[in-house]
């Protein structure tokens, strides 16, 4: 099994934030890995490794992106898995983030039977400016 951070991914320990519909979450990236998941019958929950796995009891082998992030509203963190494409979107408002700051918000849309994780930036309010040097009595 894979650890996060130095933790392992024991049963029940890992938060998995899911917005109800319409809602958004805003979240802070921690860490992100290209990993293999595949789902156990028998411990019934997703597994984590880091080679694709040989043992033919797992369901659903599939390469993800596991993204660790920190859920503002519920005050603790959690896991996000992402495919290529949701990724690939969360690259791009993560990429806008880091060039104008704001906050990172993540909801859920259904697509037909699929539900397709989302990321939007929520620009901040405030306005930074550049600090002039010069004497504070100037300014009065």
């Amino acid at each position: 099994m894979v650890t996060l951070e130095g933790k392992d991914l024991p049963e029940g320990t890992y938060y998995y934030p899911r917005p109800d519909p319409g809602e958004k979450i805003p979240i802070m990236v921690l860490n992100f890995r290209r990993l293999f998941a595949a789902w156990s019958p028998e411990l019934k929950k997703t597994l984590y490794f880091k080679n694709p796995p040989e043992n033919e009891n797992l369901k659903r082998v599939r390469e993800i992106t596991l993204l660790h992030v920190y859920d503002w509203l519920a005050g603790r963190e959690g896991v996000i898995e992402l495919t290529d494409p949701e990724f690939k979107q969360f690259m791009e408002v993560y990429e806008a983030f880091l060039e104008k700051l704001g906050e990172i918000q993540y909801f859920r849309r259904k697509i037909g039977r699929k539900t397709e994780n989302v990321f939007e930036l929520k620009e901040s309010p405030y306005v930074i400016r550049e600090v002039k040097k010069g004497s504070f009595s100037d300014n009065l």
